[in-house]
C-alpha cells in the first residue's frame, strides 16, 4: 500500500540508532504514523509544525509504515523567538498526536490548522483568537461543539456572560449571576471567536481566560475520557 500527502510535523521519536518514529497531521489521510531514515538535516526537517510532502508505504494498511519526506517549509524562524507562538505550535501538535484516531482525515481541521501557523508567521494581532478558534474547532470535529450562541434559560442572545461547565451552553447575566460560582466565563476574546470576528488584539489575561475555558472542555470531553493527561506544553500557556 501507497500513498503520497502533504503533512505537518505533530510528533517525533527516536527509534534505535538510524531511525525516527514520526507522526504527521495530514491534509487527506488524518494522523499517520511511520518510520524515516535519521539524515544530516533531520534535526531541521522533522521539527514541530514544519510542512512537509510525504509518501508512505507499508505491506498493510495496519502496519506502522515507511515515510519518504521533502520538507516543504520550517515556519518555525518566523517565531523562534516568540515562546508563547513557539509553545502554541508545540501544544497544539501533541493535543492532535493524543487525541485524533489514526488514518481519518479531517481536511477542515488540518486547513485551519496550517492557516494559523500562517497567521502567526505574518504577526497577525488576532493570533490567540485563531489560536482559541483551532480548539473550539478540534472539540467540533470529534463531537464536542459547545453552543455559544444564546443563553441555555432564557434564550437570549445578549449579555452572555456564563458558561455552563456542564453542558457547554451560555447562560446570560440574569440567568446565571445566582449561579456564578458554578459557571465558567465567558470571555469576550470567546465571544468574538465564536463569532468569526477575529479583529482585535487581546491581552495575555484575556488570552487566558480564554484557554481555560477551551481547557476546561478538552480535558473533559477527550483527555478524561481517554483516561489521559492533558499536555504539558498546553499548561505551559497559562504560566508565562
Amino acid at each position: 500500500m501507497r500513498w503520497k500527502d502533504e503533512g505537518i510535523v505533530i510528533a517525533i521519536k527516536k527509534y534505535g540508532d538510524e531511525n525516527l518514529v514520526l507522526s504527521l497531521f495530514t491534509k487527506n489521510h488524518g494522523k499517520c504514523r511511520g518510520l524515516t531514515r535519521l539524515t544530516n538535516d533531520s534535526n531541521y526537517k522533522f521539527q514541530i509544525g514544519n510542512l512537509l510532502h510525504t509518501e508512505w508505504s507499508a505491506k498493510l494498511p495496519e502496519n506502522l509504515g515507511f515515510f519518504k519526506c521533502e520538507l516543504i517549509e520550517s515556519p518555525s524562524h518566523y517565531f523562534f523567538q516568540d515562546r508563547l507562538k513557539s509553545i502554541t505550535i508545540v501544544s497544539f501538535s501533541s493535543i492532535l498526536e493524543k487525541v485524533l484516531p489514526e488514518s481519518e482525515p479531517y481536511a477542515v481541521l488540518y486547513d485551519n490548522f496550517q492557516y494559523f501557523i500562517d497567521v502567526i508567521k505574518h504577526n497577525n494581532e488576532s493570533w490567540q483568537g485563531h489560536y482559541l478558534n483551532l480548539e473550539l474547532l478540534l472539540l467540533t470535529q470529534l463531537g464536542f461543539k459547545l453552543d455559544l450562541s444564546k443563553c441555555a434559560v432564557t434564550g437570549a442572545q445578549e449579555d452572555l456572560q456564563f458558561i455552563s461547565p456542564k453542558t457547554g451552553r451560555a447562560v446570560s447575566k440574569q440567568a446565571g449571576d445566582c449561579y456564578a460560582d458554578k459557571l465558567l466565563p465567558f470571555p469576550q476574546i470567546l465571544h468574538e471567536v465564536y463569532n468569526n470576528n477575529l479583529q482585535n488584539s487581546y491581552s495575555y489575561r484575556e488570552f487566558q481566560l480564554g484557554l481555560k475555558v477551551t481547557g476546561y472542555f478538552l480535558n473533559k470531553c477527550l483527555f478524561s475520557q481517554l483516561n489521559m493527561r492533558f499536555p504539558e506544553s498546553r499548561g505551559l500557556m497559562l504560566s508565562l
